[in-house]
């Protein structure tokens, strides 16, 4: 049998709490009731009445009439919550993000100082260095990108020049595909394709590597046994860049000029006259230049892939959303970087 629910008008939010443990007692038999139609409905009653729904359900019966006043849908509580949520003003949340954007920026160069600090320190006091760990490094930077490093730069230079050809041929100009194909490797190409590709193949596996040591806890383990962090995982790391990447640079020229050669010879072009113009154009302060930027290159994908696996907070998903951001940032600096060095010695 159902029984009508009486609930007090005189609701208050002192005596709110007496009124529902009174009409909680009713619900203590199992009986069932229902919501009188004509109930005085205001914010303090809506809340008593959800409560004594979730707590029993199944004894309160509320008119389909009522039940849209009294209870609110999954959209509408979220709406309410955001609504009541204050806004805040465009000029704070700019600043807010300017301040993250400087704690960043500034976080990063204060590991780049670190880095060269410590690798500096190093030649004079190798404590907390591991024996052959440079060799080591500078093996796998180095030696195994040797081939995918020529490979890729090969058919860049051999698509430059067959491109560059087709439009010196209408001019008669085929002579000058040495020239080019020099010019445009050493000054910019070589330096430019080694460190993008380092920064995709070397550039990841630091960020996976030091952001898994962080899951791990293997870091703060570092830290615990009074090991500088920085120096053991970065100097052996940073001396292997220091050393191979103006030779993979020195690398990406060569194939880069020899893919030059191959469009030349089909251009009937002689090989002695080929040699002869790819000397000519050589200059030392490119190669001095080129050098400098793969070096910086080199610093700039270490400092990246450093800051962005020591910055990884969580698990297995967070060493992966840090190995892709390291890769992006690593490429778009190397990027800026090389458009600086252009500004500064070619205008």
């Amino acid at each position: 049998m159902t029984e009508k629910l009486n609930i007090p008008d005189n609701l208050t939010i002192e005596n709110s709490k007496s009124a529902y443990a009174g009409i909680s007692k009713q619900f203590a038999n199992g009986s069932t009731f229902e919501l009188t139609r004509d109930i005085q409905l205001n914010s303090i009653t809506k809340a008593l009445i959800r409560q004594l729904s979730e707590d029993h359900p199944g004894q309160l019966i509320v008119p389909e009439e009522l039940k849209n006043d009294i209870f609110y849908s999954k959209e509408e509580e979220t709406a309410e919550k955001e609504s009541a949520k204050p806004v805040e003003p465009r000029l704070d949340r700019l600043g807010g993000r300017l301040l993250k954007l400087w704690d960043v920026v500034f976080y990063f160069f204060v590991i780049m100082v670190d880095m060269i600090f410590y690798s500096m320190e190093s030649i004079f006091n190798r404590k907390f260095i591991l024996k052959n760990d440079t060799t080591k490094n500078a093996y796998y930077i180095g030696y195994l990108a040797v081939p995918i490093v020529f490979l890729l730069a090969f058919l860049i230079g051999f698509t430059i020049a067959l491109q560059a050809a087709i439009q010196l041929a209408k001019m008669g100009g085929q002579s000058m595909i040495a020239m080019m194909s020099t010019m445009i490797m050493t000054k910019e190409l070589g330096p430019l394709i080694t460190a993008i590709i380092i920064a995709g193949r070397t550039g990841s596996s630091i960020a996976a590597e030091i952001g898994t040591m962080v899951v791990m806890e293997e870091v703060d383990a570092l830290k615990t046994m009074g090991v500088k962090p920085l120096k053991f995982l970065l100097v052996p790391k940073f001396w292997a860049f220091t050393t191979v990447m103006p030779v993979l640079t020195l690398v990406a020229d060569i194939a880069g000029i020899f893919g030059g050669f191959l469009i030349a010879s089909a251009y009937n072009i002689p090989p002695g006259s080929f040699m002869v113009d790819v000397i000519e154009s050589i200059k030392m302060s490119d190669i001095f230049w080129g050098t400098i930027k793969s070096i910086s290159f080199a610093w700039v994908i270490l400092a990246v892939g450093s800051f962005k696996g020591l910055n990884v907070r969580g698990g297995a998903d967070a060493v992966g959303r840090a190995t892709t951001e390291s890769v992006v940032v690593s490429i778009f600096m190397v990027v800026a970087i090389d458009a600086i060095f252009s500004l500064f010695l070619y205008t």
